[in-house]
């Protein structure tokens, strides 16, 4: 378990709490979650093979936060020294067209040390949703592009076309370098997978060469059957034992619930809702502080954190080199225009000609 954090309520305080930080590098459960993420909008067009949303969806509430608990929210928010504040969870994001003006709202409030970021796959990114997010003040825009090759995005990313999103991508990418805008900075990520796993080097090479790092995940079950039952893993899957999310990260679904995590999509626990309690109520609350003490202590049967399984390996990433002289230009990486790759055209075979 993630023997890393320990809970002061616990402990007693004073010198055996000193003594699991100082000694045995353990940490005390923050009195307030370091990131939050918050569902401005429920639901992804997206039906990816390695993610349950196509099974969830239709049977879940669905809707969308009304603005006065967002900034509810945000107001509380900003007043703790939080590193993240991410208006994105287990959704599209930009399917809510509020979503630039409500990352302005956090970009006006929040604490210099506070970043923002948002995942999408692009769907929606159109040169004006684009342009929206660049003058909101977005600090990160994470691209989850699933492949590089047309065969291997469709499969990965189940109904999405991939000539469509990859010009999207690489739409805004021109528009950010036409605007000299350091913000957002774009990151593509992808899940490693079995069915991508033969063309990283392709991704490597196209991405970087447009001066864009790649975040490779390890592929997790997200406590899912329907994942497992996928077998896209490359490597074995072992039990997700040492994961800290409910011990620094608050999830908020669109109603105000709190669930236990970004991947608790049947909600299956639901800690507070943020619509008549503040985010610190729920999060020192009883429901929470419970949950960890028996996470802490291994006491998992029957719970959301029993079925989660992850890939044995851990994240990486291909970032592209830099050079003095495109720091001198205010590049951070070498940029090379190319064209998108499209798909070679079939050719046909000409059949032997057999000698008489």
């Amino acid at each position: 378990m993630a023997k890393r954090y320990f809970l002061e309520s616990d402990n007693g305080g004073g010198i055996r709490s000193i003594v699991k930080h100082w000694i045995y590098g353990e940490r005390p459960v923050p009195p307030f979650p370091q990131t939050v993420q918050i569902q401005t909008l429920s639901g992804c067009n997206a039906r990816c093979q390695f993610c349950p949303n196509g099974h969830t969806t239709n049977r879940l509430s669905m809707g969308s936060m009304d603005e006065d608990l967002f900034r509810k929210i945000v107001n509380e928010v900003v007043q703790h020294p939080v590193r993240r504040i991410s208006p994105y969870l287990m959704n599209e994001p930009l399917a809510d067209p509020r979503l630039p003006d409500l990352i302005r709202y956090i970009t006006e409030r929040k604490r210099r040390g506070t970043s923002t970021s948002i995942s999408t796959n692009a769907t929606y990114l159109t040169s004006d949703m684009g342009q929206r997010l660049i003058e909101s003040g977005l600090d990160s825009l994470m691209i989850s592009f699933h492949g590089i090759r047309k065969e291997t995005y469709e499969t990965s990313m189940g109904n999405l076309d991939w000539e469509t999103h990859l010009n999207q991508v690489n739409q805004f990418i021109e528009l950010r370098r036409r605007g000299k805008s350091k913000k957002p900075v774009v990151t593509v990520t992808m899940v490693h997978t079995a069915t991508l796993d033969q063309e990283l080097e392709e991704i490597r090479d196209y991405w970087n060469s447009r001066g864009v790092i790649v975040r490779i995940h390890t592929l997790e079950n997200r406590s899912h059957p329907w994942v497992d039952g996928k077998a896209i893993n490359i490597k074995p899957m072992k039990p997700y034992s040492n994961c800290d999310r409910l011990m620094g990260q608050a999830y908020l679904l669109w109603n105000g619930d709190v669930v236990l995590c970004c991947v608790d999509w049947e909600r299956t626990t639901i800690l507070g809702n943020v619509t008549n309690q503040s985010v610190e109520s729920v999060w020192q609350g009883e429901s929470y502080t419970a949950y960890r003490r028996k996470y802490l202590a291994g006491n998992i049967g029957g719970t959301l954190c029993e079925g989660c399984k992850v890939q044995d390996e851990g994240d990486f990433k291909f970032k592209p080199s830099w050079s003095l002289q495109g720091l001198i230009r205010g590049e951070r990486y070498p940029y090379t225009p190319l064209p998108p790759p499209f798909p070679l055209q079939p050719t046909k075979k000409t059949l032997p000609v057999r000698a008489r």
